[in-house]
């Protein structure tokens, strides 16, 4: 005797019946349909799965790509930098007034004050005799008691020369031409790149007080990156930071 299944809901129905005997669903038209699932792992199980699956696997590429775009690791336009900014945690600029930033002629990004300003400054040992730099003040208008810097220049590498020799050599020479003398260096890397910190002092400012120079020197191929702080303060809160903000793109 042949048995049908209700397509409404799944009770097996004997001879041929015109409604389902359970839930009355009309059987008039419809084909013999067997009464046995397919079991866990066959070709007809897997096939049923496979759209769940890429429809997952599409919600979790979509998800890192807005994770990596929130987080800033993925450009994501003004719009989406507009709204990261209005989340704390992920905001590109702070509350107290600094701002991440990216300078495309020198392929970095820094994280500075907002009220930073763009110069020049002589430099005898790049390829133009100058440095660029971006310099913020912090401190009274006038007076400032700490001014941060992040400087680029090109140097083209000596073929076989030592770097870090090189590096300490550029710090003596730099300190020299300021007025002041290492007081401590250290050999260091800044990812993956030769770097040097250094500690100047024998310096004073505009107001005859004495300031002391921490520094970061970064030699990457051709060019060299300094990143500095300038303060009365001997601790010099702000360098940390500004070092921690910088990145080579």
């Amino acid at each position: 005797m042949a048995s049908l299944r209700c397509p409404g809901c799944g009770a097996k129905n004997q001879g041929e019946p015109v409604k389902c005997r359970i839930c009355g669903y009309d059987l008039r038209g419809h084909a013999e349909q067997p009464l046995t699932q397919p079991k866990p792992g066959t070709a007809t199980m897997k096939k049923t799965r496979l759209s769940p699956l890429f429809a997952l696997a599409a919600v979790g590429v979509v998800l890192m790509v807005l994770a990596g775009v929130l987080l800033g690791l993925l450009p994501g336009g003004d719009v989406i930098s507009d709204i990261r900014n209005k989340v704390p945690f992920l905001a590109a600029q702070a509350d107290d007034g600094w701002e991440q930033f990216t300078e495309a002629s020198a392929s970095f990004r820094a994280t500075m004050p907002v009220d930073r300003v763009q110069k020049q400054a002589p430099f005898q040992w790049s390829t133009t005799g100058t440095i660029d730099q971006w310099v913020s003040t912090l401190g009274p208008d006038g007076a400032p008691d700490t001014t941060l810097g992040v400087q680029w220049a090109t140097m083209p590498a000596v073929p076989g020369q030592d770097v870090k020799a090189e590096l300490t050599s550029l710090a003596i020479g730099w300190a020299d031409s300021m007025g002041g003398k290492v007081a401590k260096s250290q050999d260091t890397s800044f990812q993956g790149y030769p770097a040097l910190v250094v500690k100047i002092d024998g310096l004073q400012n505009a107001q005859k007080e004495s300031v002391t120079v921490r520094a970061l020197l970064v030699r990457q191929r051709d060019e060299l990156f300094v990143l500095s702080s300038t303060s009365i303060y001997p601790d010099h809160p702000q360098f940390d930071r500004l070092v921690n903000g910088f990145a080579l793109l």
